[in-house]
């Protein structure tokens, strides 16, 4: 991938009223748009609780989490690290859901 890439973590709370299938229809229309952005990353929820790991060039993951943090799907959006990276850790995935215990064994990997 090309130079000035970063990945971006973020916590946040789901409203009450989000459902499963809102969720699922998020990470469909997510990953399609993701992957045209060049983006990559995962999103892991346990209960009303998210963490996401966004992945691609600067601009364009300081874009979307702009984006992120104005959704109304969600509040309590917190920046947890952003760092440059060499290469994306996520492939060719645009966006796909994981249990959170899934994200933590990554994180510790």
């Amino acid at each position: 991938m090309a130079q000035n890439l970063i990945r971006l973590t973020y916590v946040s709370t789901l409203r009450p009223e989000i459902s499963n299938a809102d969720i699922d229809r998020l990470v469909s229309r997510a990953a399609t748009f993701n992957k045209g952005q060049g983006i990559t990353g995962v999103l892991a929820i346990d209960n009303q609780r998210v963490c996401q790991i966004l992945e691609g060039t600067k601009e364009d993951v300081e874009q979307l989490f702009l984006s992120i943090r104005n959704d109304q799907r969600h509040h309590t959006v917190t920046e947890i690290e952003t760092r440059a990276i060499e290469t994306s850790s996520f492939e060719d995935w645009g966006m796909v859901r994981r249990d959170m215990v899934d994200m933590v064994i990554y994180a510790l990997d």
